[in-house]
């Protein structure tokens, strides 16, 4: 069984939770509650950092996701035409995001958790960057059912 389907939605963080539960219905007779709400956050995470970062918040942009569905994994594209990420924030290790002290509530960092949090979300996390657009490809295996 493979299938795909695209979505697309404009640049407003409105819109982002009807493409989350739009993704998520896709997935559901494949995967478990869990790797759903995993899929979901990360689809979540990923669209807003593109809107916020990206974009800049300007709505009238175009965010494309595409939903592979394979018999053993759920692959996830997230297409857009911003300026591409920067190389610090992609080389930095995941673990270091949430070295803090979570006590001390004004330093707690604001930002930077979405790529962690994807990373530790998702089985296979990749980014590449052209010219003209960004990917980024999430791909949750699915488990075997007992």
């Amino acid at each position: 069984m493979v299938s795909s389907i695209s979505l697309s939605i404009d640049s407003d963080l409105d819109k982002v939770s009807l493409l989350a539960r739009a993704v998520r219905a896709l997935c559901e007779d494949l995967l478990s509650p869990e790797d759903q709400d995993a899929v979901e956050l990360s689809l979540v995470e990923a669209i807003n950092n593109v809107i916020k970062h990206g974009y800049h918040g300007e709505r009238g942009k175009d965010v494309q996701v595409a939903v592979g569905l394979q018999a053993d994994q759920v692959v996830i594209e997230i297409i857009d035409h911003a300026p591409p990420m920067p190389t610090q924030v992609l080389d930095k290790p995941s673990e270091d995001t949430f070295t803090f002290d979570e006590t001390d509530i004004a330093n707690i960092p604001e930002g930077g958790m979405g790529l962690a949090l994807i990373r530790m979300n998702m089985d296979e996390v990749e980014y590449h960057s052209s010219e003209s657009e960004n990917r980024l490809r999430m791909i949750k295996r699915i488990a075997a059912r007992t």
